[in-house]
């Protein structure tokens, strides 16, 4: 009977061990999109065609992690049998991985606006909206990784004092709209696809803390809250 409580001890600190790895693991890619967020909005701001580099060369690796902590989430849940709270955090891991790995698809789409950036800078009104959004979005998210990363949604609350992310479409659309001239069409275009890239990394963030106040709290209504989004 000792021996067999002594393999179940042993047992649950090597599965301890294992979530606190993951749990580690899914930081270093929280920080490397966090990163690609960052270039997002300094492609934006100053069209900076190194961060626009940075930006497709770390997409790769971001979706490499991405699957590889999937795996082990997938894996760990077959051999193990999880306690609630367990089960609470591999799945919610589940979920966010899968958020990660969108916004960095939606960085690298900004990225790969940055030849059209000179030209958005060009019509001030529009630039105007796009820099406002892109700084929203990296709060948001500086916000979300910090919750994440201490396993609180203290952090979370800041998220109430930004902007709320509808108030930029309107006005986008209406200066987008109302563009003249010889490269009014691919302002337009850039322009467009930069600001609902950005809006979605908004949302999937929002996701991402839901997502956060169910693993802290339990509470099935913030799931109810995430899938709103």
């Amino acid at each position: 009977m000792e021996r067999e409580r002594t393999i179940v001890v042993n047992a649950r600190t090597v599965f301890d061990d294992e979530l606190e790895a993951l749990r580690l693991q899914v930081e270093v890619l929280t920080e490397r999109v966090a990163e690609a967020v960052a270039g997002a909005r300094q492609v934006v701001v100053s069209g900076d065609a190194d961060a626009a580099s940075l930006l497709v060369a770390s997409d790769d690796a971001i979706d490499r992690m991405s699957v590889s902590l999937t795996e082990t989430c997938y894996t760990l849940l077959a051999r193990e049998a999880p306690v609630a709270s367990d089960l609470r955090l591999v799945v919610s891991i589940i979920r966010v991985l899968h958020t990660l790995e969108r916004i960095g698809d939606l960085a690298l789409r900004v990225a790969h606006a940055v030849d059209d950036q000179p030209l958005i800078a060009g019509h001030a009104d529009i630039f105007e909206v796009l820099v406002r959004l892109a700084d929203n979005v990296a709060d948001r998210f500086a916000a979300v990784r910090e919750g994440w990363a201490s396993r609180s949604v203290e952090p979370l609350d800041r998220l109430d004092g930004f902007d709320p992310l509808a108030e930029f479409a309107e006005p986008l659309v209406t200066r987008v709209m109302a563009l003249t001239g010889p490269d009014a069409v691919r302002v337009a275009l850039a322009a467009t696809a930069i600001g609902r890239s950005l809006d979605r990394i908004g949302d999937q963030t929002q996701i991402m803390a839901c997502r956060l106040r169910y693993l802290v709290t339990g509470d099935v209504a913030y799931l109810a809250d995430e899938v709103a989004w």
